[in-house]
């Protein structure tokens, strides 16, 4: 019994290895930085609604990605939270990628703050779930 307890204390909390750390932020923002300054330079050309959704699509994408595998956040490659960062990439000269990822951080690591937001989105019908 007391080697239970022991083997307990030792061992990280599930949220606490799934958090997302600074140094992880730190590294998905320069790489974010990166795609929207590209996208703020084809902006700037005037070809910005043409090529940039695409480009900053890309970069949407391998987050959602990265929270749903490394992790486990299985909302984040829902379509409904697809569709929301989607619609935010149409914003032109605003750093949408790295906007969008701090908030969906903030949202992973604190997600009894967002239960309310996360049922409302639950109940957007998705593309794998039957219409009745």
């Amino acid at each position: 019994m007391a080697e239970e307890e022991k083997n307990k204390a030792s061992t990280p909390r599930e949220e606490e290895v799934n958090a997302v750390t600074e140094s992880e932020t730190i590294v998905w923002l320069l790489f974010l930085l990166g795609i929207d300054g590209i996208c703020i330079v084809i902006d700037i050309t005037g070809v910005g609604m043409a090529v940039a959704p695409f480009v900053q699509g890309a970069g949407t994408f391998s987050s959602a990605l990265w929270f749903d595998k490394a992790k486990g956040d299985k909302g984040a490659t829902k379509l409904q939270r697809q569709l929301i960062k989607y619609i935010s990439n149409v914003a032109p000269l605003l750093p949408t990628l790295s906007i969008v990822f701090l908030i969906e951080r903030y949202m992973h690591n604190h997600p009894e703050k967002f239960e309310k937001l996360n049922e409302a989105l639950d109940k957007i019908p998705d593309t794998k779930t039957p219409v009745k």
